[in-house]
Parts: C-alpha cells; structure tokens; sequence
C-alpha cells in the first residue's frame, strides 16, 4: 500500500510530454491514473513519411487522456533532425516558450518526459526543451514545476531514485495496455524488441523518476551515444549523409537554450 506521500501525485495536473507518438504507451496506465494534458513534439513520420499522431488520439482517448490543443505533432521527425543537424535554437527555443506557456495556462503541477537514454536523438533534444520551458516557468512566475522522466528503452522493473512514482499493474491495467500496445501496428517491431530485451513483465511495471539535471545532459548516458554509431552505420550504407553527433549537434543546443 502506497503511503501518502508517494501517493501525493493522484488528482494533480500532469502533463506528459514526448518527442513522438507511441511513447505514451510505455506509461499508459500512469495516464489512466491522471487523466494527463499530453504534448507531443513530432508526427512520428519517421524516414517513411507516415504519421501516426491518429494511433495516439485513440490511445489518449481509451486511457482518458487529452491531447494538447496546439502542440501535437509540431514537426515532422525529419524536420527535428534536420533542425539538430542545422543548430536552429530559434526553432527549438521557441518551442520551449510554447511549452511553458501551456504548463502555465493549464495550471499544471508536475510534468513526465522522456528519459535522456543516448538512443534517439529526438528523444533527447525533447528532454532539454521540456527542462528549459520549466527554467523559463520558474524564471517568469517563480511556479518550481516537480519534473519527472520515464525510460522508453531500458526497463522500468528495477527501483530507481527517492521519490519517484511507481505503479504496479493490476490485471486489469496491464491487460488495457497490452492491448493498447498490440492495436498501435506501427510499434510492433519496437515492442517486440522490448518484450525481447526486457520480458513482457516489464510492461506491468511504470516508473516515472525525478529529474536533478537541467540543460547539462552530457553525463545522463554513454559518450558518445549509441545513436552516433547508428549513424555512422547509415552513413556508410548511403542511407544517410551526416552523422548527427552529440558534441557537434545535440550540447550546442542545449547551450543555446539555456
């Protein structure tokens, strides 16, 4: 049994906060529990050019969540890399001050994001403008939002950091999510990879953890990435042409928005 004070969390306003569609899944039953304002950075198009931001409204719909009105699906994915590669903080700065503003008007209390995991670039680069539109919130109102992130890669069984949310799915929860899951066809082969990794007792386990880094993320995961060796695979294949890298795309970024 849950004491108050881990539980201090059920009927605040949450806003959940991802790079791209389908990353609500992994914290679905957390967003049954809080009814959460969701803000999602790209599309979810990826290198094919399809969007999946449709799969998502009916997810958000069955946990009954809600979308963000005016940050849903604000760039293609190509487009984020694209603007990473290029080094457009205009872009991207003005993507955190969006997002403080709805933190802000929606009167949220706490925030869940994605977890800095050097997997995804987009991933990452979603973190530092979720940290720095909490900078700007707390720089403008003096409002200290509790900010935490969630793994979309490693598993979620082992505990983490003091006070930190965690929940246990009851048969009910883990049966809605496995469904959720199975129904969103364009994650199979990133669910399958899990189950693989991680086992499928992974999913009935969500935990969400407290955020102590702000725009410094370059010890929250292996230097360099794992994304850069991905990268460089697809260089040499002719699939792509640059390599985004950490130190020349992804920390100028976060320099420049702080």
């Amino acid at each position: 049994m849950a004491s108050r004070e881990q539980d201090w969390w059920r009927g605040q306003r949450a806003a959940l906060i991802v790079a791209h569609p389908g990353h609500e899944l992994r914290v679905h039953h957390w967003m049954e529990s809080t009814s959460a304002l969701v803000l999602v950075l790209t599309d979810g198009s990826g290198h094919l050019g399809a969007g999946r931001l449709d799969r998502t409204l009916a997810v958000l719909a069955g946990a009954g969540a809600r979308a963000s009105a005016t940050f849903f699906g604000k760039m293609s994915d190509r487009e984020l890399y694209q603007a990473i590669l290029a080094g457009d903080a205009r872009t991207l700065s003005g993507f955190a001050d969006e997002i403080a503003t709805i933190l802000a008007d929606e009167d949220i209390d706490y925030v869940a994001a994605d977890a800095v995991e050097g997997f995804n670039p987009g991933h990452d680069v979603c973190r530092l403008l979720v940290n720095a539109a909490l900078r700007r919130l707390r720089d403008r109102n003096g409002r200290e939002l509790r900010n935490f992130e969630f793994p979309l890669e490693a598993a979620a069984l082992e505990r983490g950091t003091r006070g930190e949310i965690e929940l246990h799915l009851d048969a009910g929860a883990f049966a809605r999510k496995l469904k959720a899951v199975d129904n969103y066809s364009e994650l199979t082969e990133e669910a399958d990879r899990l189950r693989a990794a991680h086992g499928q007792a992974s999913f009935g386990v969500e935990r969400l953890s407290p955020v102590n880094y702000l725009l410094d993320i370059s010890g929250c995961c292996e230097q360099p990435p794992a994304y850069e060796r991905w990268g460089e695979l697809r260089v040499k294949s002719g699939y792509y042409k640059t390599v985004l890298r950490f130190k020349d795309h992804v920390e100028p970024i976060a320099r420049q928005l702080a």
